[in-house]
Order: structure tokens, then sequence, then C-alpha cells
């Protein structure tokens, strides 16, 4: 019991849950609203869609476990009493449990993929596991790659979840303009209500790649005294603390300026819920958090911070429950 409950720690369970919880907000809050007003369902089964999100899953957690395996002497630094790998887990079950899921979660994709006739879409998954792997052993210790490269592999979960049901959308589509079941104004409007759609869908990866980036910097700033000790070459490490935190507030004003073009959209259209949504729920937590960040100095405070950033982005992840009953 003990074993489960520290393998559960391991892979980062409560993470797990929010990134099914973000391709199926992303299936059922914007693809599916957006084709039952273009009187269609959703195309990619409900059983490949579910295998699809547990290789995400499995993929995700394959990638915590090899992180934690290769920062044991990192983690006895900026985390001792978290510490799983070499402390409750042997690094031997570790690496044995990384190989398992890792391996697991590229076979259910390659499933996944060649069941919707398009194998080269398993490249993302075998992508994805090849970078968590780098990323472990070297890119985290760079300056900026390690935090884009999880800034980009955060994006990718809300668009795969889109990516996969517009490609089984437009084979489908396909197939009916050359069976000439629909009329050719139909087709139009259902390309416009896709274009449409991978807005969203897009839009909402920039989001959490926005956001996971700011999370990065300022999770190395928490780190900096281990990161610092074993030779790493984070942002705040090179430059400075004052100068992460002053990267990570320009990047925050960023995303508040897109956020505020949204919100400008709202308006005109007199989206009064949307717009409260993003005003009260995102656009003042992140004018909160700007100020936070400029007044941060223990490891305490980056802590917070993080964790402030995440309920961020679950936030972001909730406004499709908007979309879907509006």
């Amino acid at each position: 019991m003990k074993f489960i409950f520290h393998f559960l720690r391991l892979i980062r369970f409560p993470n797990l849950v929010i990134i099914a919880l973000t391709q199926y907000a992303i299936r059922f809050g914007i693809i599916y609203p957006f084709l039952n007003q273009a009187g269609l369902d959703l195309f990619l089964s409900e059983k490949l869609f579910g295998l699809l999100v547990g290789a995400t899953v499995l993929i995700a957690a394959s990638g915590y476990i090899i992180n934690d395996y290769f920062d044991v002497k990192l983690d006895h630094v900026n985390k001792p009493k978290q510490m799983i790998v070499g402390k409750m887990i042997s690094r031997r079950q570790a690496m044995f449990m990384h190989t398992l899921v890792n391996v697991s979660g590229i076979f259910i994709a390659a499933y996944v993929a060649f069941a919707i006739g398009h194998p080269f879409l398993v490249l993302i998954q075998l992508i994805s596991a090849g970078l968590l792997w780098f990323y472990s052993v070297n890119f985290k210790k760079q300056i900026l790659i390690g935090n884009v490269i999880i800034a980009a592999l955060t994006a990718l979960v809300p668009f795969t979840a889109g990516y996969y049901e517009i490609v089984v959308l437009f084979d489908n589509l396909s197939q009916k303009q050359v069976n000439s079941t629909i009329e050719t104004e139909s087709i139009r409007s259902l390309l416009f209500s896709i274009k449409y759609l991978l807005y969203w869908v897009v839009g909402y990866s920039a989001f959490a790649f926005i956001l996971t980036f700011i999370r990065e910097i300022i999770k190395d700033c928490e780190d900096i005294e281990g990161d610092e000790a074993f030779g790493c070459k984070t942002f705040p490490i090179v430059y400075g603390i004052s100068k992460a935190k002053k990267a990570a507030n320009y990047t925050v004003a960023f995303l508040l300026v897109l956020i505020t073009f949204l919100e400008f959209i709202q308006v005109n259209s007199e989206d009064w819920i949307s717009f409260t949504y993003f005003l009260v729920l995102i656009s003042l937590p992140l004018i909160w958090l700007m100020n936070k960040i400029r007044k941060a100095k223990t490891k305490k405070h980056f802590f917070i911070i993080s964790q402030v950033i995440k309920v961020i982005m679950l936030v972001g992840i909730l406004y499709t429950a908007i979309i879907y009953t509006f």
C-alpha cells in the first residue's frame, strides 16, 4: 500500500488528473459545441479518445519518473523532504517503471494513430517522450532551453486533443466530398467552423505555453540553491533572480495584453459572462501575480507563486464549461 502511495506521488497523480481533464475539456468544452452548432457530432470515438488521453497521461508520468531519477542529488538540496527516488523507491525500480510506463504510452498512441489512418501522428508522442528524457538528462540544466521544452510539451496537451479530432473530421469531410453527399455551401460553412475551432485550440495551447514558461522560471528561482551547487545554468543562475523575476513579469504582462484583447472582443460581442469570467478569475489574479513576483524573495514565496500559476491554468481550463453551457 505504501509503495502505491509513493508511486502516485512520484508520477504527480494530481497533475496527471489535470492533464486528462484538460484533454476532455477541450473535447467536450470546445470541439463538441462547435461541431454541434454545425449539426455534427464528434468524429473520434470515445474509445480512441480515451486511449489518446491514456497515452498522454502515461508519457507524462514517465517524464516525471525519469526527471526524479536523474534529479536525486539535486533533490537532496532542493526538496529533501519530498524525495521519492532513492528514498522510498529505489533508482532501479524507478528506471523499470519509467520504461514500462513509457513504452505502454507509446504503444497505445501508435494504436490510436493507426486506427484513425494517420500512423505518422505517433511521432507526437515519440518526440515528447524523447524530449522528456533529454530534458531530464541535459536540457533542464541549460538556460531557457528546458523552460521552453516543458512549456511546449504542456501546450501539446490541449493541442493534441483538438488536432486528432480535426484530422478525423477532415478525413470524413473529404470522403463526403468524394461521395457528393453534402452541398458545397455546407462544406464552406463547416470549413469556417473548423477554422474558428482551430483558433480556440491554438489559443488554449498558447495560454498553457505562456503560463508554463512563467512557472518554469519561477521554479528555477525556487530551486536556485541546489541548481547552482550542481552546475546548472538556469536563467536565475546566469542573470540573477532579479532579472529572472523581471523576465517572468514581462511575460505575464504580455499574456495580460493578449487576454485584454480577447476581453475587448467579448465586450464588443456583448458576451458579458465570458468577460466577467476572464476579468475576475484570470486578469485580476495575473495582476496580483505580477505584484507577488516583484516582491518574492524566499523559497516559500516562489513556491506559492508557482502553485497560484497552476490554479490560474486550471481556471482557464474550466472556462470550457462556460462554452459548453452557454
